[in-house]
């Protein structure tokens, strides 16, 4: 059967909330002091629209999107549960889609990523994203946060 993506609900974050990877509840505790239901509940909420849910074999393994920041810019976020990653050939094809679909309506995406989370900054860099600098102090914890932006090519 494979991934399929549907619009996330809140019942997407409840099932999420249980089995999320330790290194994405790191993350958003270090962050904002967030925990699982509130980081899932907060990212659909910040989404609107662009809020999904990524499913494998019928069960929510993600929940990723982009919340509208300041001067045509994206914030993309996902989080998910270890399975998430499963098949990362048919992961990337379809993080790839999702990533062309935000820079449509975004000139510039971006994230701050956990520098202990370097499976993620890997993942964001193979999809094209630079990594612009480290914030030595981010979030409540005042820890390393890498900045990550993919802007929109114009051709």
């Amino acid at each position: 059967m494979g991934y399929t993506v549907q619009k996330a609900t809140l019942n997407d974050c409840l099932k999420l909330s249980r089995k999320m990877r330790e290194s994405d509840k790191q993350e958003i505790w270090s962050s904002g002091r967030f925990t699982p239901i509130e980081g899932l509940v907060e990212g659909l909420k910040s989404s609107g629209k662009h809020s999904y849910a990524l499913l494998l074999n019928g069960e929510v393994v993600g929940l990723f999107g982009v919340s509208p920041s300041k001067n045509n810019m994206g914030v993309v976020w996902v989080m998910g549960s270890d399975k998430m990653t499963s098949n990362k050939k048919e992961f990337y094809k379809i993080s790839k889609e999702y990533l062309n679909i935000f820079l449509s309506e975004y000139s510039m995406v971006f994230n701050y990523v956990d520098k202990r989370n370097s499976s993620s900054g890997s993942w964001l860099e193979k999809l094209g994203f630079e990594m612009a600098f480290t914030d030595p102090n981010f979030g409540v914890d005042k820890i390393p946060f890498n900045l990550y932006i993919k802007e929109r090519k114009h051709v």
